[in-house]
């Protein structure tokens, strides 16, 4: 009987909208249910606020317009930064590589609770879950990428219905070991090239050395390969 209890609220303590719909459609009344996660999605919606009162960790994105457009010039801060000394072999590849390479605004869809914070960390690399497009319309669309990030997050938090063909998506997003690339589908991709995959993030990479509070990384893109663009190109002036 213990057991059968412990379980129970195992399931209060974890269960989603989309559990309380699934349910409902079976014609259980669920109203009681629906009262009790209202309560526990305020105190979560409160702590969340907190946090980033706290850990309020703004960027200046507009910092990287200049470097958007292709090829750019090897005079740029940004080919400087990213680029480092010419290699001894294959110039002409490396060229390529950092005057036309994309810049891609990649939303973080999951992360570990630790990485929002400004504070010390058990690991100084985080694997996130983040999604971006490459197309030119939408790499480098913070509007575009935050609204696509919150629909992904949640419907793997149960918030929402899972929109058609994102299902393995979220699965994906569930399974800590998948470190697959999934194509966005359209019924969220709004026309955007885009796609969601894990990655890892060293916390040197990132301003103040945690996730910023829009959940926007800038990342470079070529070939196939993607890393984060270096926090003191797009960070917050200071003072």
């Amino acid at each position: 009987m213990g057991v059968v209890k412990y379980a129970a609220s195992e399931w209060e303590r974890k269960m989603t909208e989309n559990d309380l719909d699934k349910l409902e459609a079976q014609g259980l009344d669920v109203s009681a249910y629906r009262e009790q996660l209202a309560e526990r999605r305020a105190r979560e919606a409160e702590q969340q606020r907190r946090d980033r009162a706290r850990w309020n960790n703004p960027t200046s994105l507009e910092r990287l317009t200049p470097y958007v457009a292709i090829p750019r010039s090897m005079k740029t801060q940004f080919f400087k930064r990213m680029a480092g000394r010419a290699p001894w072999f294959r110039k002409i590849k490396w060229l390529r590589k950092y005057t036309e390479g994309l810049i891609v605004y990649v939303g973080v869809v999951k992360a570990p609770d630790e990485a929002w914070k400004g504070e010390k960390h058990d690991a100084s690399t985080h694997t996130v879950v983040g999604v971006y497009a490459t197309d030119d319309a939408h790499a480098c669309n913070a509007g575009w990428v935050s609204r696509v990030a919150l629909a992904l997050r949640n419907m793997s938090e149960g918030k929402q219905r899972v929109a058609p063909g994102c299902e393995r998506i979220i699965d994906m997003i569930a399974d800590e070991g998948d470190r697959g690339e999934m194509a966005l589908p359209e019924a969220v991709a709004e026309g955007a090239t885009a796609f969601v995959r894990r990655l890892d993030i060293d916390d040197r990479e990132l301003p103040n050395g945690y996730l910023p509070t829009d959940g926007i990384v800038p990342h470079f893109c070529w070939e196939g390969t993607i890393r984060c663009i270096p926090a003191d190109l797009y960070a917050w002036p200071s003072a």
